[in-house]
């Protein structure tokens, strides 16, 4: 009587199914059906009663079910399409109607990669990179990233495959998407890393991580002469800082500046940009120093300032100019002796 009433339950089920059945092999999101008249391989995923991988059992299951449907009333008085069918034709038609239900593998039930995410990240030194790849379908399968240059396994799931502890994997539950994050980014973390999914082929998607040094830079020369009583403007700009906003501070002699050391003081700053002027108004001989712009995740750039009289400037451009004229003269005097 059970025998009767699932029987009953899979025609109904099963009569969807009979065309796609009968037509030859064709692909769908990756995954090759098998013709009628082919058998079937036997699911790789299926599970005994226990618990335990068995693709066997589920097989010959499946054919079992397949004979008693074949020959039933049932069958040919409610689908006459149905009953037209081989026993393993109609095995077929079983398999494919439970894809994806119970571990079983194949069609719509195989893991496929979205390819919604960036596949190359750029990331400044010492800060925090995150690869994201999302797999749909992924069933009872694992995910793995694996550093493609040396084929080191990083992570397995959530678990750490390294000793490098900067490496780690993050997963929400019954969510698609499997993080590797990589924290103090190195140069030498710069690489393909592969997400890897474990099916039978492996499967895998490469993403690229590029790692950039990242630098302030103060436009102007290393070296400033400036007249006492007049201001002081650096500009500072990081074009490379990661991230969209950067946060950029301006230190003299390693002391932070602001308004309270002195008035007179005016630092405007684009984090957008990411830009920062530095303006100091009447400047003092007490200003004189080492000048330091410093940027979010970026190394530090510095002038050196040097608050002057006026007489003192027209002496130092005298100076300068001396120092400039020396070596031209070393070389007419050296190109004399060379032609004479």
């Amino acid at each position: 009587m059970l025998l009767e009433y699932v029987m009953m339950l899979l025609v109904f089920g099963l009569t969807t199914n009979v065309e796609r059945s009968q037509s030859n092999a064709y692909a769908f999101e990756g995954t090759t059906r098998y013709p009628p008249h082919h058998h079937r391989p036997p699911p790789q995923n299926a599970l005994t009663s226990n618990g335990h991988h068995h693709p066997q059992q589920h097989h010959f299951d499946t054919i079992s079910l397949a004979g008693h449907l074949a020959g039933s009333s049932l069958v040919s008085s409610s689908s006459p399409a149905l009953a037209s069918l081989s026993q393993l034709e109609l095995s077929n038609v079983i398999v494919d109607s439970f894809e994806g239900v119970g571990g079983v593998a194949g069609g719509v039930g195989e893991p496929q990669f979205e390819n919604t995410t960036e596949r190359e990240v750029i990331a400044a030194v010492g800060t925090t990179a995150r690869l994201h790849c999302r797999v749909r379908n992924l069933g009872d399968r694992a995910v793995s990233w694996i550093r493609k240059r040396d084929l080191h396994i990083l992570t397995i799931g959530i678990m750490t495959y390294t000793n490098d502890q900067r490496f780690l994997a993050r997963h929400t539950d019954n969510s698609d998407e499997w993080v590797l994050k990589v924290v103090s980014v190195q140069p030498r973390d710069a690489g393909v890393y592969e997400c890897q999914v474990s099916t039978e082929p492996k499967i895998s998607q490469a993403y690229k991580l590029m790692v950039v040094t990242s630098k302030a830079q103060i436009l102007s020369n290393r070296e400033l002469y400036i007249q006492s009583g007049s201001d002081i403007n650096l500009t500072c700009i990081a074009p490379q800082a990661p991230g969209p906003y950067t946060h950029m501070m301006w230190y003299k002699d390693s002391e932070l500046i602001n308004d309270s050391t002195r008035g007179g003081i005016r630092v405007v700053s684009e984090q957008q940009m990411k830009t920062s002027n530095l303006v100091i108004s009447r400047v003092l001989h007490r200003d004189s120093g080492n000048y330091t712009c410093a940027a979010d995740n970026s190394n530090s750039d510095s002038v050196l300032v040097h608050i002057i009289k006026s007489e003192q400037h027209a002496a130092m451009q005298h100076e300068l100019a001396t120092r400039m004229q020396t070596p031209r003269l070393m070389l007419v005097l050296l190109a004399f002796f060379y032609v004479s």
